[in-house]
């Protein structure tokens, strides 16, 4: 039996060459669009806090200057405190510069739970964000996987290529000699010689194939160039675990939960609208400025405030302040309305995925079981074959079959030997889609 039926996993890899762990382990590190992804769960992380932050309220400085054409108080007064004594007026600064400066608090004691359902959908977002940087791992993985076994299988090809290349050059260069010799006609050298140049060909478009998938490779690890990949040693078996993650628990499937989650809490915010507004403020602080005339009280002859003179007064206050929309035009319940079909919409899309879900696991188990059968016919069709070459090549060398039809039975060969290396590989890749699906390629 040709040694090519154990499938000999290539030794010519480079001192360079990046195992697929070690591919994996770089990408998740250095991929950009990983990277994204972490940075939009920090973005929504700090939306969770911005949310959280403003159920306390706001406190603000306040600084305030006017200047007036007609001079005004520097604090409301009541016609009680002008009146007030024989002198009460002339006593009361005025300004036309005022200027205030204090500080304010605000914030809202109900406003029908809006504003904690506001901070309950950041906190959805951010379960949100976390799961689909959780899914855009198992994703990276399981492209990095599926590239890396391309390559393997390019490269077990290219070396079958290059051994079957080899052959016919083998093969042409004898029937050559014969040629000169008489004994084989121009036309087999010349089928010979194009066999040749056709295998040469292939080995060419393979090894761009080659380049192309390490290229990709390459911008999956963030740039660094990867130059060559070590061989993997494949199992055609395999086992289902006993205890299979639920549905249920699939981070995929919980992401359409949460969306669900997401739509619900904003009905509750759309019926906040119902609800009055009530909301708390208080101020403190000092209006100032220049004195506008000389208060000289003409019954007394006193002068209280010199023009120029400078003076303040404490200004402080806190008050409740209620808002109740009573009637809108149908604003409010258009708005709950829509949020309740969007509400039923999320809900249904979380009954698809879940039977997407089970079905691409169907799909998948059903596909490795293919995989299997194939490699196994593409092996024995490879060994039957193989087998008729060396009977057709005997057959040549005492002219029994012609050269076409020994080099068909080597192509068909070939052929067999291809197939037989694409089942292999196919069939790991379902094993690792079948790892995505479970959300299980970070732990293996």
């Amino acid at each position: 039996m040709n040694k090519k039926l154990f499938l000999p996993l290539f030794v010519y890899a480079s001192l360079h060459a990046m195992s697929l762990d070690e591919t994996i382990q770089k990408a998740l590190q250095h991929n950009n669009s990983l990277k994204k992804i972490s940075l939009e769960v920090e973005q929504s992380k700090a939306n969770r806090a911005s949310k959280k932050a403003q159920n306390f309220g706001r406190i603000n400085l306040i600084a305030n200057y006017d200047h007036y054409n007609n001079s005004r108080t520097l604090a409301p007064l009541t016609p009680m405190d002008i009146v007030s004594g024989v002198d009460g007026a002339y006593k009361i600064p005025t300004t036309n510069d005022l200027t205030t400066a204090g500080i304010a608090y605000n914030v809202v004691l109900f406003n029908g739970f809006a504003q904690q359902n506001s901070y309950k959908i950041s906190d959805i977002l951010y379960k949100n964000s976390i799961i689909k940087s959780k899914l855009g791992h198992e994703e990276l993985i399981y492209n990095v996987r599926t590239l890396y076994l391309s390559l393997l299988a390019l490269d077990e090809q290219l070396q079958a290529q290059e051994s079957y290349t080899a052959s016919q050059f083998q093969l042409y260069e004898k029937i050559a000699a014969a040629y000169k010799l008489g004994s084989k006609s121009k036309l087999d050298t010349l089928k010979a010689k194009n066999s040749y140049k056709a295998s040469r060909s292939n080995e060419d478009k393979i090894r761009s194939n080659i380049e192309i998938l390490r290229a990709t490779l390459t911008t999956l690890i963030g740039g660094e160039e990867f130059a060559n990949e070590e061989p993997l040693n494949i199992n055609i078996e395999y086992k289902e675990d006993a205890a299979p993650s639920s549905i249920e628990n699939l981070s995929r499937y919980r992401l359409y939960a949460l969306k669900s989650d997401l739509a619900a809490k904003k009905v509750e915010s759309a019926y906040a609208s119902y609800y009055p507004k009530i909301d708390f403020s208080s101020y403190y602080g000092y209006s100032m400025g220049p004195n506008a005339t000389t208060n000289t009280s003409p019954l007394t002859n006193t002068t209280y405030i010199n023009k120029g003179d400078f003076n303040n007064e404490t200004i402080w206050q806190v008050g409740l302040h209620l808002k109740w929309n009573l009637y809108d035009f149908g604003s409010k319940s258009s708005q709950v309305q829509k949020e309740k079909l969007a509400l039923m919409s999320t809900r249904l899309e979380e009954e698809d995925i879940k039977l997407e879900i089970d079905k691409n696991l169907k799909v998948a188990r059903s596909k490795l079981t293919l995989a299997k059968s194939e490699y196994n016919a593409a092996l024995s069709q490879y060994e039957l074959l193989h087998e008729i070459a060396k009977v057709e090549a005997v057959k040549y060398e005492n002219s029994a079959v012609t050269l076409t039809d020994l080099l068909d039975s080597r192509a068909k060969a070939e052929l067999a030997y291809a197939k037989m290396i694409n089942a292999k590989y196919e069939f790991q890749k379902a094993k690792y889609y079948i790892d995505y699906l479970l959300e299980r390629g970070e732990k293996k």
